[in-house]
C-alpha cells in the first residue's frame, strides 16, 4: 500500500501542475507542454474494469503523460504500465510519456527494464518508460533558489536516508521553502515532514534539542523553530484528543449508570414497591454498573426495596449472636 510520503508527493504534483514540468525540466532539459493538466487517473476499459494509476496528465484532445511514483520493485507494472499506454495510444492516436519517479537507484534500473516480454517465438512488448531517479546529484540540482517549490522532492528523495548529507539536504528544503509565499510556504513545510522517516524526524528532533552540540547554520535554526512549533501543536492536539476521549468515556459510564438506575426504579415501582427518598437519593448516588446489575436481579424477586438494595428491614428480628464465653480469671491462667 502507497505510503505518507507517496501520497504528499502526489498531492503536490496534483495540485500545482507546474511542479512536474519544472521537474522534467530540471533534471532533463525537455521542456513539458504548459497545457498539460492533471486528470482522472483510473483509465476504462470498453470491458468493466479499471486501471489506477498515480497520475494522468493531459493536454488538449492529444497529448497526455503517465506519472508513476515508485518506491518499491512492483512486478505488476510489467503489465500495467504498457496496457495503460497502450489504452492511451489507442484513445488519442499518438504516443504519449510515461514517467517513473524513484529515489532509490534499484528501483530505478528495474523499472527501465521491467516492461519488456519476449515470447519464446521471439515476439517482444516492450515499454521504456523515463525513469527520474532522484539521488544525490538530482537532489543538489533541485534545491534551485530560482524553483524553491522543487525542494519537496529533494527532501522527499531523502526519504531513506540519515546520515549527515541527508540531514543537510532537508535543512536546505526548508531554508528554499521559506522564499514562497506563506499559504505555499506551510503546506510545503508540512509535506516535507511528511515524507521524511521517523529515523530522519527524530535525528531533527534531537538536533534541535541540542543546539550547542551541532553547530547551527540558519536553516537548521529554521528548521529547529519549525519542529518546536509542530510538537507544541502535536502536544496541545494530543492533550485535547485525550481530554475528549476521556469525557466520552465519563459520559458513557454515567449514561449507562443513569440507565441502570431508572430500569431499578422502574423495575420497583411495577412491583408495588414504593422507594422512599433515601431508597431513591442510594440509588441515584450509585454508579457502580455492577452493584446497580445486582439490585436489578434482586428486585425481581424482593418483597421489600430495602431486601432489593440489600439492607435489613426495619424492625426484622436479628439473628440471635452466639453467647460470649466468659474469660477465665488472670489467676487460672497463670496456673
Amino acid at each position: 500500500m502507497p505510503g505518507t510520503s507517496h501520497e504528499v508527493l502526489i498531492v503536490a504534483l496534483r495540485e500545482q501542475p507546474g511542479l512536474l514540468g519544472a521537474l522534467v525540466s530540471t533534471l532533463t532539459g525537455v521542456k513539458l507542454p504548459r497545457s498539460l493538466k492533471p486528470s482522472d487517473a483510473t483509465l476504462r476499459f470498453v470491458k468493466p474494469a479499471e486501471l489506477r494509476l498515480d497520475l494522468v496528465y493531459r493536454g488538449g484532445q492529444r497529448r497526455w503523460v503517465l506519472v508513476e511514483l515508485q518506491r518499491g520493485v512492483d512486478p505488476a507494472k510489467r503489465r500495467r504500465w504498457p496496457l495503460a499506454a497502450s489504452l492511451l495510444h489507442d484513445q488519442t492516436g499518438v504516443a504519449g510519456d510515461v514517467l517513473v519517479i524513484t529515489a532509490r537507484r534499484a528501483v530505478a534500473r528495474w523499472a527501465e527494464r521491467v516492461a519488456c516480454v519476449r515470447t519464446r517465438l521471439g515476439t517482444v512488448l516492450q515499454l521504456k518508460p523515463v525513469v527520474l531517479h532522484l539521488g544525490a546529484a538530482e537532489s543538489k540540482a533541485l534545491l534551485d533558489e530560482r524553483h524553491p517549490e522543487l525542494a519537496l522532492f529533494a527532501a522527499w528523495a531523502m526519504q531513506h536516508r540519515h546520515g549527515p548529507r541527508a540531514r543537510a539536504v532537508v535543512e536546505r528544503a526548508f531554508e528554499l521553502t521559506e522564499r514562497l509565499p506563506p499559504a505555499l510556504r506551510r503546506a510545503q513545510q508540512r509535506a516535507i515532514l511528511s515524507v521524511l522517516s521517523e529515523r530522519m524526524l527524530a535525528l531533527l528532533r534531537e538536533a534541535s534539542m541540542n543546539p550547542d552540540k551541532i553547530p547551527e547554520t540558519p536553516a537548521a535554526r529554521k528548521l529547529r523553530l519549525f519542529l518546536e512549533a509542530q510538537g507544541r501543536k502535536k502536544g496541545r492536539a494530543e492533550g485535547e484528543a485525550k481530554g475528549r476521549a476521556e469525557g466520552e468515556a465519563k459520559g458513557r459510564a454515567e449514561g449507562e449508570a443513569r440507565g441502570r438506575q431508572q430500569a431499578l426504579m422502574t423495575l420497583l415501582r411495577a412491583r408495588g414497591l414504593s422507594p422512599s427518598q433515601d431508597d431513591e437519593a442510594r440509588i441515584l448516588a450509585c454508579t457502580d454498573a455492577a452493584k446497580l446489575d445486582r439490585w436489578i436481579a434482586r428486585a425481581a424477586t424482593a418483597t421489600s426495596v430495602r431486601e432489593a438494595l440489600g439492607t435489613r428491614a426495619t424492625g426484622a428480628r436479628a439473628r440471635p449472636r452466639a453467647p460470649r464465653r466468659p474469660r477465665p480469671p488472670a489467676s487460672a491462667s497463670r496456673s
